[in-house]
């Protein structure tokens, strides 16, 4: 008899044991060094703390540029991959009272809108946005549908979320948890356009076709690239990270449309997000002023070509913030209402959460 692998025993193993970590870290207390990270009680002058979300292969070339070019510093606390942004919105939430963070870069938009309505943060000056809004939107990724290049091919690649619940993809789909990062956003975004009626329909049918669920999205691809499953549910930035390493996976479109695909038929629209930038308030006892006038230079730079060509140019997004991509050459896009879809956050996971919990 054929042996088989221990390797799905363990990579379930390490699944629990990456999200009960995740749950006791959630209020962001790993450092993107992996260390854990003491609450910061000083910042030294010419810098600032920067709480961020996105990707360590993204962030860091950024951060470089921005303390050549002006001198200063940043320090960095970031979150886990179980819980993403979740985290960090958690811990900016706690410390309302007695602010740590001066800027946050957030790799999806609705723990942003949570944050302002809570009144955690301060307009954005009028030199980058005459309205002065609260948040602004950097370069856009999107969900995609994930597939491994070699086990499905032609028309047996999905190309709208109906596809996965096919027979033959039964047992090999997969997706990140839903309960953190764009996969909330992303579920969140489902209901408010479609309903809870059919969205709850959606998830039924996912568990029924024996879903997988993942520690994160760049999970899931690792999870197809192994052949652990064939095709899932993840970011396109993370599909990007794959192919940078050769793995057998691409993606298609399709994550904003709930139908199964008809032979031959184009992609479906993809669910695009941005990454987003928002300044921190402070109250004005005991606080430098020249520490939100470099927190807001390092919005800026967020915001000038030189990063948003980088976002691109690193597989990051798939567009700048007001440019088009050849990625998404022909390729409709669904970019809903953010504030929408943030009334609709934990209900999304509510729903998704009693769905998989029945037997």
């Amino acid at each position: 008899m054929k042996q088989r692998s221990a390797w799905p025993v363990v990579k379930h193993l390490q699944g629990l044991v990456v999200f009960a970590l995740g749950m006791v870290l959630g209020a962001g207390l790993l450092g993107c060094d992996g260390k854990p990270q003491s609450l910061i009680q000083k910042v030294p002058t010419g810098s600032i703390v920067l709480y961020v979300s996105a990707d360590d292969a993204l962030f860091r070339p950024v951060i470089k540029s921005f303390e050549e070019q002006t001198g200063a510093t940043l320090q960095i606390v970031g979150d886990t991959e179980a819980t993403k942004t979740f985290g960090l919105v958690r811990r900016l939430l706690d410390e309302k009272a007695n602010p740590k963070a001066d800027v946050f870069w957030s790799s999806e938009p609705l723990g942003v809108i949570r944050l302002a309505e809570a009144g955690v943060l301060r307009p954005i000056p009028a030199s980058m946005d005459p309205a002065e809004p609260l948040w602004l939107p950097l370069a856009y990724r999107a969900r995609v549908i994930a597939f491994h290049t070699g086990r499905l091919q032609g028309d047996d690649r999905p190309r709208r979320l109906g596809d996965l619940l096919k027979p033959e993809l039964k047992g090999k789909i997969g997706l990140a948890r839903p309960q953190f990062g764009t996969t909330r956003t992303h579920m969140a975004a489902l209901l408010t356009e479609f309903g809870e009626q059919k969205f709850e329909s959606f998830v039924r049918a996912l568990k029924a076709n024996g879903a997988r669920l993942y520690d994160g999205n760049s999970m899931v691809v690792q999870a197809i690239a192994q052949g652990e499953i064939s095709a899932g549910l993840t970011d396109s930035d993370d599909v990007a990270a794959g192919k940078a390493e050769k793995w057998q996976v691409d993606w298609r479109g399709g994550t904003a449309d709930l139908e199964q695909s008809e032979l031959g038929q184009s992609d479906g629209p993809i669910l695009t997000m941005p990454h987003v930038v928002a300044l921190v308030a402070h109250p004005s006892s005991n606080h430098d002023p020249s520490r939100d006038e470099l927190a807001n230079r390092f919005a800026a730079f967020l915001l000038s070509e030189e990063v948003q060509q980088l976002f691109v140019s690193s597989g990051a997004a798939i567009r700048g913030r007001d440019s088009a991509s050849p990625l998404t050459s022909g390729l409709p896009q669904s970019s809903p209402d953010y504030r929408s879809v943030a009334e609709n956050e934990s209900r999304a996971v509510s729903v998704f959460e009693r769905v998989w919990a029945e037997p």
